[in-house]
């Protein structure tokens, strides 16, 4: 935060000035708020394409300026106004940054093409990427407070993972679960076409049922991203057909023969 030069036709009453990055580039869009010794409001604006603000003054006396944006740690600065116009040049500094690498829980290798999700604390996206061939992500400057990281990939199991954001950078590496899949087909001998309509059901060790689907017009089926596990795999057209199945990492294959 420096005294700076204060734009042209400033006039009396007001305070001025431009905001800049670290880099010394000017900053657009930078919200400037002027509140008065009580804390009240007295003027706000938004930064031009050129980094500059104007804001009037009611009357002579000590203010404080405050400028905010995303991605970069708010500023607040004193500011004397007189007769004359008030100049003051605010410098922001990015917030902290987020990033890690994903990695399969089983092996610890890294999963490329990964796509890593982050939400703010309302629920909103923040950005969306995909990870790089050594598993890396990164977010870039992000304001303080509380996020949410969300992972999946193809043949992993979706994570999510609570992130809070302080003054510091911070890693957050994910190790994603390998997600088991049971798949095959049900075989209905001399059936007719097109063949009966024919449910498909996954069954828990408690015996609950966890997935429900229909065989394709050609007899196949698969219930995606489980848990590995015992399962019971039941179809049913005309009479149901029940067999157990051990599921692993991995794909595992069941066919069914209804009579």
């Amino acid at each position: 935060m420096t005294g700076g030069p204060i734009p042209r036709q400033a006039r009396g009453g007001e305070v001025a000035g431009r905001v800049r990055g670290e880099t010394g580039a000017a900053l657009p869009g930078v919200a400037v708020t002027l509140v008065d010794s009580s804390g009240q409001q007295v003027a706000r604006a938004t930064t031009g394409d050129d980094g500059t603000y104007r804001l009037p003054a009611p009357g002579r006396g000590v203010y404080v300026l405050i400028a905010s944006a995303p991605a970069f740690r708010p500023e607040a600065a004193t500011v004397t106004v007189g007769d004359a116009p008030a100049g003051l040049d605010l410098v922001m500094t990015g917030a902290t940054g987020l990033g890690g690498v994903v990695r399969a829980d089983s092996t610890g290798v890294p999963v490329m093409g990964a796509t890593v999700t982050l939400t703010d604390f309302r629920g909103e996206v923040i950005g969306s990427y995909l990870s790089g061939e050594s598993g890396e992500y990164s977010f870039g400057a992000l304001p303080a407070g509380s996020y949410t990281l969300a992972v999946n990939a193809p043949g992993y199991r979706p994570t999510a993972v609570a992130v809070t954001m302080t003054d510091a950078a911070v890693r957050q590496d994910v190790d994603l679960a390998d997600a088991a899949v049971i798949r095959g087909s049900v075989h209905v001998p001399e059936a007719p076409r097109p063949w009966p309509r024919i449910t498909v059901s996954l069954l828990d060790e408690s015996g609950d049922v966890v997935r429900s689907t229909h065989a394709g017009d050609d007899g196949r089926y698969a219930f995606h991203d489980l848990d590995p596990g015992t399962y019971t795999v039941v179809a049913t057209s005309y009479a149901p057909v029940r067999r157990a199945v051990r599921a692993g990492h991995g794909r595992t294959r069941l066919d069914m023969h209804l009579a």
